[in-house]
Order: structure tokens, then sequence, then C-alpha cells
């Protein structure tokens, strides 16, 4: 499901953090919770993510980055 929201957005991993705008569309799509998801929902769908896919678990760093941006832009944060 992630790498097909990155997919569908026509991005490709690079080095770096990215200063591309994430839109909550996009940000849904990613950690995989609909438009009424609450706070909690969306917490919980990061949780599980990260523990997929984190560096330091043998995960990309590319992905963690655009999960945490996904997770910031649905919180506000």
């Amino acid at each position: 499901l992630l790498h097909t929201a990155l997919k569908a957005r026509g991005s490709a991993p690079t080095s770096g953090a990215r200063g591309d705008a994430m839109t909550r569309e996009e940000a849904r799509r990613i950690l995989g919770v609909p438009e009424a998801a609450s706070e909690d929902d969306i917490r919980d769908a990061w949780r599980r993510l990260m523990q997929k896919n984190h560096p330091d678990q043998g995960g990309s760093e590319y992905l963690a980055q655009r999960i945490n941006q996904a997770k910031e832009t649905l919180l506000g944060k």
C-alpha cells in the first residue's frame, strides 16, 4: 500500500529530506487510514508501518521519512 501510494504520486527515493508538501489525501493513502480516522487510528497506523520500515530494522530511510511526514500532515504537527 505504501509503495502504491508513493508510485501514484510519482515519488522516487532520493537521499536526504524532501521539501515537498504532502497532501492530506496522499498522507491517508500512505498510512492506509480513512478520511474520518481518529488521532489514535493515525498513530496506530504510523506505529505499525514504522515497525516494519524503520531504518534500524533494515527498512528504508526514505520510506520512514515519508511515513513520518504523513503522520505529521494528518496530525497537523
